[in-house]
């Protein structure tokens, strides 16, 4: 058994894999190097001439030690579960599209700063809806994954809201592993937690809950294909 199946992955996450390397060795760099942070956060500056801090910011860390291993963990947790139902090309609009766009909303709400987190925010909004309809493509664990990556996400809400928010998965990921065991059905309520959890930060101008919603907003919108005849173009709902 391959190591893809032993994680009960329907294919090996290359994308998340590759994207992962990227962002470990900038974050190595960043705390090898004084002042690579400092150059490449986003800064109000991001608006003002130096326009790479838009896309650079979502490959360094603001949260020490603790916010880059946490960060790079959930890639790799988020990352794989959404590249079983997003193709690369969708995988890689999320992640880095999302990421932008959201960084241009955090010149508001918050100017300074880095971390790819609210890239894997994206993420978690576009595995959301799949994890809604059951989608057989998503490994086991993906509805666990999720809550516990939204319960981080509340953690930043407010110091020390961290501890709160993890018991509050921990329990709700019992509930769900002991709904799976008793064949009840668990995946529409965990997979609804992630909007919730996106508009609860969203309205506290935390800047996770505008990629979660924007994550999940674009994985469910129609998307344009040619068919039949006269290639006439049909809507088609499904997450590709």
């Amino acid at each position: 058994m391959t190591i893809t199946e032993r994680a009960g992955l329907r294919r090996f996450p290359v994308v998340t894999v590759v994207v992962f390397a990227a962002t470990a060795t900038v974050n190595l760099l960043q705390f090898a190097v004084h002042g690579v942070l400092g150059e490449l956060q986003r800064t109000p500056a991001g608006l003002h001439g130096e326009w790479w801090r838009s896309g650079t910011s979502l490959f360094v860390q603001d949260g020490g030690a603790l916010g880059t291993v946490s960060n790079l963990l959930f890639l790799l947790l988020v990352g794989a579960v959404a590249e079983q139902v997003l193709s690369r090309s969708r995988w890689l609009s999320h992640y880095f599209g999302v990421g932008v766009v959201c960084e241009f909303v955090a010149y508001a709400w918050q100017p300074t700063g880095g971390g790819n987190s609210i890239a894997i925010c994206a993420l978690a909004g576009a595995a959301a809806p799949a994890l809604w309809r059951a989608d057989p493509r998503l490994p086991g664990s993906a509805a666990q994954i999720l809550l516990l990556w939204s319960a981080a996400m509340l953690g930043t809400l407010w110091p020390g809201a961290l501890i709160p928010a993890f018991v509050t998965c921990a329990v709700a990921s019992a509930l769900v592993s002991v709904g799976k065991e008793r064949g009840i059905s668990v995946h529409r309520p965990a997979a609804l937690v992630v909007p919730i959890v996106g508009a609860a930060l969203a309205v506290a101008q935390n800047i996770h809950g505008a990629a979660l919603l924007l994550g999940g907003a674009l994985a469910v919108l129609p998307v344009a294909r040619a068919t039949g005849r006269g290639g006439r173009v049909r809507l088609a709902w499904r997450l590709r």
